[in-house]
């Protein structure tokens, strides 16, 4: 599966004027905060299907990822979501969900008030209970970071993060992943199902989400994500825009737009860039509704690249591939020192859940350093750490 360069044309949206001149050289914080919203449990559980999440206006996006403290670089839409390429990482809007995944010193947390007034106001959705609120899912996550001081606000402290999310959503809880001390382990925050938001769900929707966080980068695989180009002059093509078209030539060359095997030859759209001096970022979407996306801060003494997905790989590659197979993929291309690896999935029986856990001790060049598994409500989460060997 390779994505042409044809593909950095027809973009929904694209900030020319921050394309151009975006600099990441003070860039230092790479490990993202992530904050997945569901609203609903499905699109077909929005009660007017004339009103979701994707009819809010752009501008209304726009002004809550400014609390945030990050900008839109570009858009891409399918039929089923709006994925959006940020300076700090990237947001995918569907018609009941959001993922928002930030780096650096980015306020994630600072939007939520405004984001459930914005939803109450402009689509009618209303979900008080007793002073908080109580959507049918939130999770929020992150990896240790590597400067926690340079973090603003509640972001310094996990502790802070989650008081400030208990006064605002119900029944949620917060989990240290790990060992306890380590400058590598994950922090998760889950709320309980809502049963009120979830009529007209489907039961048998076996979401998953993979996720892997990569640390310690080999020298000659984070090369390729530092570009020699400078800020630049303002263009009027897409085809011209330098940092889209390096990052498309950075998607190709790293082979990152083959992590899947597309044997059903479903529907691909890929937006990528490069920052300068150094940095990448990347949103593709498979099948209109499923989205791939990776981030990378190249710095010596700092590596840092991320890999997110929601793809169902055994739909998309006719069951030729597993999650397992797309994680060796991801590796070969950063060669990490440390990765940490999560998968969510809503079925304990999921064949990629079974095989990333019996994956321990047959990892080619890597050793396992933890292995846990929790029950959450209505998710099985499967959390693996690697140590490189060689």
């Amino acid at each position: 599966m390779t994505v042409s360069l044809e593909e950095i044309s027809h973009h929904s949206y694209i900030d020319r004027e921050l394309s151009a001149n975006l600099d990441s050289t003070d860039a230092f914080e790479g490990p993202e905060k992530l904050l997945e919203i569901w609203f609903y449990k499905s699109a077909r559980s929005v009660p007017d299907q004339n009103k979701t999440l994707r009819s809010i206006e752009f501008s209304t996006w726009v002004r809550l990822l400014e609390l945030v403290k990050c900008q839109v670089l570009s858009m891409k839409q399918t039929d089923k979501m709006n994925a959006f390429l940020l300076s700090e990482s990237s947001l995918f809007v569907f018609d009941h969900k959001l993922t928002l995944k930030t780096c650096g010193t980015t306020t994630t947390l600072s939007c939520l008030e405004e984001l459930f007034r914005t939803v109450r106001d402009h689509l009618g959705w209303n979900f008080c209970l007793q002073g908080k609120v109580n959507p049918y899912k939130v999770f929020y996550s992150r990896r240790c970071f590597m400067f926690p001081k340079k973090q603003q606000g509640i972001h310094r402290n996990w502790d802070d993060e989650t008081q400030f999310l208990d006064k605002f959503f119900s029944n949620g809880k917060s989990y240290l992943v790990g060992r306890l001390g380590q400058a590598s382990h994950w922090n998760l925050y889950v709320t309980e199902t809502s049963r009120e938001t979830s009529v007209g769900g489907k039961d048998d929707d076996d979401d998953e989400t993979l996720e892997m966080l990569m640390t310690g980068l080999r020298p000659a695989k984070a090369a390729q994500f530092v570009t020699a180009r400078e800020p630049g002059q303002l263009v009027e093509d897409d085809r011209d825009d330098e940092g889209h078209v390096l990052g498309a030539h950075v998607t190709s060359v790293t082979k990152l737009d083959q992590v899947y095997d597309n044997v059903q030859q479903v529907a691909l759209q890929q937006d990528a860039f490069a920052f300068t001096p150094c940095g990448y970022s990347a949103n593709v979407t498979l099948d209109h509704e499923y989205y791939y996306t990776l981030h990378v801060t190249p710095e010596c003494g700092w590596s840092y690249a991320s890999f997110e997905s929601n793809v169902p790989v055994h739909q998309v590659s006719n069951g030729t591939q597993d999650n397992v197979s797309v994680m060796q993929r991801v590796l070969s291309i950063f060669q990490p020192s440390d990765f940490c690896l999560t998968f969510f999935s809503r079925h304990v029986q999921n064949d990629s859940f079974h095989k990333l856990t019996k994956l321990t001790k047959t990892l080619a060049n890597y050793v396992c350093k933890d292995k846990i598994v929790y029950d959450l409500d209505d998710y099985q989460l499967l959390y693996l750490r690697y140590e490189r060997t060689d």
